[in-house]
Order: structure tokens, then sequence, then C-alpha cells
């Protein structure tokens, strides 16, 4: 079983009651348990996609917004973000003071 012979898994149980004591050994198998149907949950479940830019800047209530697109000004591409320096060249974008 797990490449463990029957006498370390005893010492391995007995140190588990020694430094937990035995109310707290089910409640920590219990909570170990629950984490791992959780994981196994979250890994078979399909992953949800992430939003469009699209999605983000259109309001849920039907109108359009333009939104302003902030451009690097050493290497022309786009910032996604508030950004101090550009991702993609490290050239800074702002000062320091316009927060």
């Amino acid at each position: 079983m797990f490449g463990y012979n029957i006498t370390t898994l005893i010492i391995i149980l007995v140190i588990a009651l020694l430094l937990f004591g035995p109310k707290r050994l089910p409640e920590l198998g219990d909570s170990i348990g629950k984490a791992i149907r959780g994981f196994k949950k979250a890994s078979e479940a399909e992953p949800e996609p992430l939003p469009s830019a699209e999605a983000k800047a259109s309001p849920a209530t039907g109108s359009q917004t333009v939104t302003a697109v902030k451009l690097c000004p050493q290497c022309q591409k786009e910032l996604g973000g508030d950004f101090a320096f550009c991702p993609h060249c490290g050239h800074k974008v702002k000062e320091a003071g316009n927060g």
C-alpha cells in the first residue's frame, strides 16, 4: 500500500495521533477528504472561458461605449491596463505622480 509496509503506516498513524490528538484527528481527516473531493471536482469540470475584451467593454445594458486604447510610446503595442511600465518592452509609460 503506497510502497510502505504495515509497520511504517502504524508508526505514522501513532505520530499523527500524538500530534493532533484523538478529537482533532477525525476533523483533520474530514477536511482533507473534502479538499481532495474539491480538487477532483475542479479538475474534472470544464474550464470556464475567460471573458473577452469586448464583453468587458460593453456594459450589460446593451449600450456600447467607446474605450480609448492606450499605446506604448516606445513599441506602439496596446496596453491592457493601467501600467507604469510597458509589459512588452519595459519603457516608462507614465510618471509616478500620475496616480
